[in-house]
């Protein structure tokens, strides 16, 4: 007869309160983002403040401030993140075969057609006026790069609307094993205490991405391909876990390639004082499907995947809508200062998965407080990292307080 479990040190339910204080803190802050959208850029701002302080400060603690991960706690752990995960794929199922054949936001709507335009028409789709905003016709075209469209060829087979969103499962569901292998490997930084730990950690990271109700209503309600790039750059970090330099410059390439944010600051992070050759080959690879685009017609498509997201409005999810026009310049020099401070610390350092998706889910945070826009279709970038940053930081708080007190006593 197996023997029951028993929490025996003040350590074990400190762990325990730690792991579900973080997970709580995880829904509700997503529960905020899905309540309050257009028009509430102080909500955002308030949500975002605080998941910047939580991912600045837990996932790189280091083990030997963190008691070692207790049997009972794992299996607790373990037991509570299956029983979630089982319920969210019965509520994926359903809210997948609901939103199957409704209606798509402007972003689905347009990669479909784009996909279209070019495997079923063979015309260009930045030269065709399918995304008509603004007052410029040479801006109507498609917005987002060629590998989006090449992600969804598949929806020239449907009806308008299918094909995007299966697609968006297909990529969901790899977002979530790669989210849970991330979260179960150990480095340098300190990583599980035990294969146990490990595995909970992975399955609590992949509670969590799959957890937030925003993440079905883009994907599956809206057909926002959003999930697409997301899964490059969470695959791009998976890699460089395993140092298979030319696989993680590859996809780090193809996530530019198919949208400018967030790929690019994952990019930009590549930059260090010595950067493997193969990893430089990946990038240059992964930006080969901006080729073709460019002998047919190059101005169309820079028109309209860069120096249109570079110009365009702002609106009322943004910051920008609530303070006077004399202080936008500064959200622009926020950004830059934003990159160069993560450029600058971790350019003489090596290469390594922890402080990588760290750095490049504060990066992203910076950028996104300060962007013209925070739609909801933007909150699926965050998603995966942040799962991962919290899955890695659960059981950081008891450690933080003791850190705390010892600082105080000093």
């Amino acid at each position: 007869m197996t023997r029951p479990l028993r929490i025996e040190r003040l350590a074990d339910l400190g762990q325990l309160v730690s792991t579900a204080i973080v997970f709580l803190t995880y829904h509700f802050i997503f529960a905020l983002f899905h309540q309050y959208d257009w028009g509430q850029p102080f909500v955002k701002l308030a949500c975002f403040e605080t998941l910047f302080l939580v991912v600045a400060v837990l996932p790189l603690q280091r083990r030997r401030s963190i008691q070692p991960d207790a049997p009972v706690v794992v299996s607790l752990e373990m037991i509570a993140a299956c029983a979630v995960l089982a319920w969210e794929l019965v509520r994926a199922y359903q809210l997948f075969r609901t939103g199957l054949h409704t209606g798509m936001n402007d972003i689905g709507g347009t990669t479909d057609q784009a996909a279209r335009l070019v495997f079923v028409q063979h015309l260009n789709p930045y030269r065709q006026p399918i995304a008509a905003i603004g007052n410029d016709p040479a801006y109507f075209g498609y917005k987002y790069g060629p590998t989006m469209i090449l992600a969804y060829a598949l929806a020239g087979l449907f009806p308008e609307g299918p094909g995007v969103k299966i697609m968006n499962a297909v990529y969901l569901a790899i977002i979530a094993g790669t989210v849970a292998y991330l979260a179960s490997r150990p480095d340098e930084k300190g990583g599980p205490s035990s294969r146990g730990s490990a595995r909970a950690a992975g399955l609590l990271a992949c509670a969590m991405v799959l957890l937030p109700e925003r993440l079905y209503h883009e994907t599956f309600n809206q057909g926002a391909p959003d999930v697409f790039p997301s899964m490059l750059v969470l695959l791009s970090v998976a890699f460089v876990s395993r140092k298979r330099w030319l696989l993680a410059g590859l996809f780090a390439g193809l996530s530019f390639s198919v949208k400018f944010a967030p790929g690019v600051f994952l990019v930009v992070l590549f930059f260090r004082r010595r950067v493997p050759l193969r990893l430089v080959v990946g990038l240059a690879l992964g930006l080969l499907p901006f080729v073709p685009f460019l002998l047919w017609d190059g101005p169309a498509l820079v028109r309209n995947v860069f120096l249109f997201h570079g110009f365009k409005s702002y609106d009322s999810t943004s910051l920008y809508s609530v303070t006077p026009v004399e202080l936008h310049r500064f959200f622009s020099l926020f950004q830059a200062a934003a990159v160069a401070v993560a450029v600058a610390l971790n350019f003489r350092r090596a290469i390594e998965p922890r402080t990588l998706l760290v750095t490049f889910t504060l990066l992203l945070i910076c950028i996104e407080i300060s962007y013209r826009e925070m739609h909801g279709n933007h909150l699926v970038w965050f998603m995966g990292p942040l799962s991962v940053c919290f899955a890695w930081g659960r059981h950081g708080l008891p450690g933080l307080l003791a850190a705390t007190r010892r600082y105080r006593g000093a």
